[in-house]
């Protein structure tokens, strides 16, 4: 099992309050985080032991089975103006992808670790391996699916048993995959993957979204610049303040529940979050299990120990 396709806690609303609640989680030991990484990371990759990509400003710090090495980024996947993930492919080589935002409009960026270094690798992309306008939204990985999609035109889902093609909803901006199903977001619309997207019954009160998790007929929703939590319960959404400032991150396992942005991490510990001091400015929260964490964050990679 990788890290998306570990259970993320199961969501329910208490009475009329607007408060989240999450179903009570054990009480946990407590964790420490300790730097791996010093470079500054922009995105982080986590699967199987031993696989961690850092994507930082001018290399992909990568630890596979020939140990730690760098893969050095080209100047197209160098600047302020681009919205990259970083990811494992199949063959566990790092892929780069994402878009490019140009005064002509947003172009695709997609990267592949080839002997030599990060090149160009579009033809994986088949039908949508076009060279330009718009950009890409893309969650890679060796789970299933893996979701590609050029914004207003359509989503590539790849799998082990064959490639199927969906619409790509107009103004999408995030895709994921929670439990091994997709979801993806589009202003305040947050959609579920079946054949094609389905959208949740009501919008969202959210102005702009970041991240996801989705269970079944629930949904939690980080909202960056109001920190706030989102929940919707099957029929309706449910707001609170987040745990940490500027929430931008969420990840869950069978018995944990995370949240991170830029005023550090949170966990739910029994029925209520804990923040844990000693780390700011966290771009993405990932984990292979509740005691097993990754932080990519403005100082670095940081792992609990």
């Amino acid at each position: 099992m990788t890290p998306r396709q570990a259970t993320d806690t199961r969501f329910l609303v208490a009475g009329a309050s607007l408060a989240l609640h999450l179903v009570s989680a054990p009480a946990h030991a407590e964790l420490r985080f300790e730097r791996v990484f010093e470079a500054p990371c922009r995105a982080l990759a986590l699967d199987r032991e031993p696989y961690v990509a850092a994507l930082g400003d001018d290399a992909v710090t990568v630890i596979d089975k020939r140990g730690t090495h760098q893969e050095k980024l080209p100047d197209a996947l160098r600047g302020p103006d681009l919205t990259l993930g970083v990811f494992f492919g199949r063959d566990y080589r790092v892929r780069v992808a994402g878009s490019a935002h140009t005064a002509q409009g947003d172009q695709v960026r997609y990267y592949r670790s080839l002997p030599g270094g990060l090149k160009p690798a579009l033809d994986e992309l088949g039908p949508l391996g076009a060279r330009g306008g718009p950009g890409l939204i893309a969650l890679l990985g060796t789970a299933d699916p893996e979701i590609v999609c050029r914004v207003g035109q359509s989503c590539l889902l790849k799998s082990v048993n064959g490639w199927a093609r969906a619409s790509a909803p107009a103004g999408l901006e995030r895709v994921g995959l929670s439990l091994g199903n997709g979801w993806a977001i589009a202003g305040t619309s947050l959609f579920t993957l079946a054949k094609d997207w389905t959208p949740l019954t009501a919008p969202g009160p959210w102005q702009k979204a970041d991240d996801a998790f989705v269970r079944g007929a629930h949904a939690c929703v980080v909202e960056h610049d109001r920190s706030r939590l989102h929940h919707f319960d099957g029929q309706a959404w449910h707001s609170s303040a987040s745990p940490v400032v500027g929430p931008r991150s969420l990840w869950g396992s069978e018995d944990s529940m995370w949240v991170a942005g830029d005023g550090g991490v949170a966990r739910l510990d029994g029925a209520a979050f804990r923040k844990i001091e000693g780390v700011s400015q966290v771009e993405q929260v990932l984990g292979r299990s509740s005691t097993d964490v990754w932080l990519c964050t403005a100082s670095g990679v940081y792992r609990s120990r």
